[in-house]
């Protein structure tokens, strides 16, 4: 059975460390077997279609492949387009009000939490402030603190001890549209 999916990869092209051209990734992908690749900007968003047992086989794969390439541990953190437009449909942020002093990520975790704590939790500089919790994503909405703006992923990773890449809410709703219905 064919599913379409989501690949998030973390540390990719960012701060110019792991960098890998999309077209790259994008014949990594395929030479293991993954179909209909398309990549969305230059931060290892990636969608593809796979007929490949599990998603821990699917994400085996590809991060053995992309290991190979960089010479270096990337992680990737998969998604079914299903589980995308749960996602999209449970609008977390649909009730805060957007301003140019606040940004919305969507954080997808590379396990499920054990733990859950009361919300909203907060960064020590309240730059960072996580708005809801599901399965595997956490949904924060970070403020400008001293021209600065927050990103949850170092926060989120140090504090619940797993590994999780972050994008911006309007990256997670592009993505969405360019899925094949």
């Amino acid at each position: 059975m064919i599913k379409q999916y989501l690949g998030f990869l973390r540390s990719i092209n960012v701060g110019g460390k792991n960098l890998i051209k999309m077209y790259c990734l994008k014949d990594i992908f395929e030479s293991v077997g993954m179909k209909n690749v398309r990549t969305y900007i230059q931060s290892g968003n990636v969608l593809f279609d796979s007929s490949i047992g599990s998603d821990e086989e699917i994400i085996e794969k590809i991060e053995s492949a992309v290991h190979k390439e960089l010479t270096k541990e990337v992680n990737l953190i998969v998604r079914t387009t299903w589980e995308i437009d749960s996602i999209i449909k449970l609008n977390p942020f649909g009730k805060i009000k957007h301003t140019s002093t606040t940004k919305f990520y969507t954080t997808f975790l590379k396990d499920s939490l054990k733990k859950k704590p009361l919300l909203p939790l907060k960064s020590e500089n309240k730059d960072v402030e996580i708005i809801q919790i599901s399965e595997r994503e956490i949904y924060a909405v970070t403020r400008e603190v001293n021209g600065r703006f927050g990103f949850p992923n170092n926060f989120i990773e140090n504090y619940f001890c797993i590994k999780a890449t972050t994008r911006n809410w309007n990256t997670v709703l592009k993505m969405s549209e360019l899925i094949i219905k």
